[in-house]
This record gives C-alpha cells, structure tokens and sequence, in this order.
C-alpha cells in the first residue's frame, strides 16, 4: 500500500488531503476512510498509508491507516486513548533559538492553540513551567492543577511543559529513527526510542527494552550521522586523564552562558563543547533550550548534546 502525511485536515468537516510519498500527487482524505476511529484527530505530518482510488475530481484514498508509534499502539492495546501529534508552544524560549526549518513548525504549530480543545486533547494548563534549579534535569517540572511523577510520559503533558529537546525526542519516537547514545564509560547504544519520561529513555535495543536515566546521556545522534560524527570527535587528554563521571543529582552542573550561545547561534559562530569525559565537538548551534544543545558539527553531522554531560563550553 502507499505511504504518506496528512497534508490538511479539517476536523470539523471531515475531510483532507495526503501528500504521497512516491507521487507530488496529493489524494482526497475523508474521514469515512480512515480505519483507525480510536485515532480521530488527525493531524498535519500524520503519516498514513491507505489505498487510492480514481474519483471523479480526482484521487481519493480508501482504507486509511494510520501509522502509530510503539507507544501509541501499546495504548491502543491498554485501552488507553492516543493523545494526537500537534504539539504547539515553548516556554521561555526564543523563535531565534530555533533552526528555520523547525522555527515554521514551531509557528505553524502555535496556531493550534486557537483550536477548540476536543476529546484526546492534553488538558490546557495555561500557567508557566516553574523556575529551573542549577541543575534542572533533577527538577520535576509542574504546572497547576496537574500532578506529576517521573513515570508521566511526555506525550501526557501540556505542550507548555516541552522543551525543544523533548520535541526532538518526540519526533525520532514518531519516525522510529534509528540511533545512537553515548552513556559514560565509552558505551555506545544502537536503539530506537520508544518512550520518554522527565527524567528517562525507555530504548529499543536490538529488540530489548532498556530504560535509561537522562542523566546518564552524554549524547545522541541518528544512525546516518554515525561514521561523520566519529571522524569529527577530537579528545582532551587533559580532561579524560580527571576521569570524571556523571553529576550526583545534587552537583552544580557546568555554568553556561546562555546568552553568548544564543548570539552565537545568530551570528553562525561556532562553538567547542568539551565533555566530562574528555571529547570535543566543534560546530555552530543549531538550536539550544534548557536541557539540551544542538550542534551541526564543522563536516554536516548532528549531535544533540545534554547540558549536564558538558565540562566546558567556548565560543569561537
């Protein structure tokens, strides 16, 4: 059958239009056709596949199917109801903190907000996340009315309460991307991402679910990135030789200067990243936000690198 996203989808009236993959020829969407009714909102960037058939003004797809996470078909089997993609809204952060291509996202997505809040909506919870601590990895992050453990999964939350570090997450989970983490002691994980929490990352590792702390994470990157990524790490000897390890949860974790990265993002200069365990990343920021920097390194590969794993950090 043929793949594709949602293009357009209008709620209210029931119908859309599917941009395919293999054509430029976008296919009429009603919602009589879709075969998931658990899933019934929609949203731009869904992917789908369906079968398509020649109406009288054009293409028109039957049997659609919507293409769900493993998260989101383990809530189908518990019963639970799928809370839909279309995540709007960052807190504190600055259009100018973002790349282009996920800036428009951003902007696109915050039009939803005007939306009506309908049935698998997450609750609208309009107060700001709370002041972050030193080290806010170990800070539960509240918002009224809403009571939170450390195993809510992310796609529970508020849009208010993500970081752009979590969307990230949240879309290699969507693609099921192929990946890489570094942990500390030289371990590299192949996995895919099957679930998030504030504090963790449920990963499919060859077929073995592994739940890692965050705060184990140095860094991660996608599976094409790998060979480029491992030519461009450099190490510090003098670093590595102090044989530092992950933070304690009550460790004052290294003090970056938000501002001079942001500008830095700005103005396309790079910066160096030197983490605890000794390697270096040189590359201009590709989007930074409280948890998390993004850097594209000097030969095209990207990396996303968590704050807490960073012992210095220098702009060029």
């Amino acid at each position: 059958m043929p793949t594709g996203r949602i293009k357009y989808y209008n709620f209210d009236k029931g119908f859309g239009f599917i941009a395919q993959d293999s054509s430029d020829a976008d296919v009429f969407l009603h919602s009589s056709a879709i075969k998931h009714p658990e899933y019934e909102e929609l949203r731009v960037g869904q992917r789908v596949k369906y079968s398509v058939i020649e109406g009288e003004k054009g293409l028109v797809a039957q049997n659609v199917e919507v293409l769900l996470t493993p998260t989101e078909r383990r809530w189908l089997r518990q019963g639970k109801a799928i809370i839909p993609r279309g995540y709007g809204g960052f807190p504190g952060q600055n259009q100018d903190q973002f790349s282009s291509d996920e800036a428009v996202d951003a902007k696109n997505k915050e039009k939803d907000k005007s939306e009506p809040v309908r049935k698998h909506h997450p609750r609208d919870t309009s107060a700001a996340p709370e002041k972050q601590a030193s080290n806010p990895r170990t800070q539960p992050r509240t918002t009224k009315n809403i009571a939170e453990t450390d195993e809510t999964t992310v796609e529970e939350k508020s849009s208010k309460q993500l970081s752009f570090g979590d969307l990230y997450i949240l879309k290699q989970i969507n693609f099921e991307t192929s990946m890489f983490f570094a942990l500390y002691g030289a371990t590299q994980i192949p996995a895919t991402v099957l679930e998030m929490t504030l504090s963790s990352l449920t990963l499919n590792n060859n077929g073995t679910e592994q739940q890692i702390p965050k705060t184990d994470v140095k860094y991660c990157y996608k599976d094409i990135d790998a060979e480029k990524l491992q030519a461009a790490i450099e190490v510090d000897e003098d670093v590595k030789a102090q044989q530092l390890t992950q933070l304690r949860d009550d460790a004052q974790a290294c003090e970056l200067d938000t501002e001079a990265v942001g500008q830095a993002r700005k103005n396309g200069s790079a910066i160096k990243i030197t983490l605890r365990e000794g390697e270096v990343f040189r590359g201009t920021v590709d989007w930074v936000c409280p948890y998390e920097i993004k850097l594209i390194l000097e030969n095209g590969a990207k990396v996303v690198i968590f704050r807490h794993a960073v012992y210095s950090l220098s702009v060029d």
